[in-house]
């Protein structure tokens, strides 16, 4: 990935050991959170990135960011049956998310 990647080159997140593919355009549907800086050209310096499998990683619950990066697909947000309030709200908070 290069500094001047086009919106339409993918992103790989990693999260707690899932991978997940989307589009940097994606990512830039919410400005201002954690995921849209993945696609700030000094992304890889600040955040966890491996370039041997060219992805970034994250530490996270990995059953909220599927329901998260939905989010910036489809701009409505759903929280999981299975997961508790306060949990689905502290990743939120975490991704930079107001659910507000």
């Amino acid at each position: 990935m290069t500094c001047s990647a086009s919106d339409s080159e993918k992103i790989v997140i990693n999260c707690g050991g899932i991978r997940h593919e989307t589009y940097r355009s994606t990512l830039k549907t919410l400005p201002g959170t954690r995921l849209s800086w993945l696609t700030e050209p000094d992304a890889f310096s600040n955040f966890d990135y491996d370039p041997k499998s060219d992805e970034f990683f994250f530490d996270r619950h990995p059953a909220t960011f599927a329901f998260i990066l939905n989010y910036y697909r489809t701009g409505k947000l759903h929280c999981p049956n299975n997961v508790c309030g306060p949990l689905f709200e502290e990743e939120l908070a975490f991704w930079g998310i107001d659910e507000t």
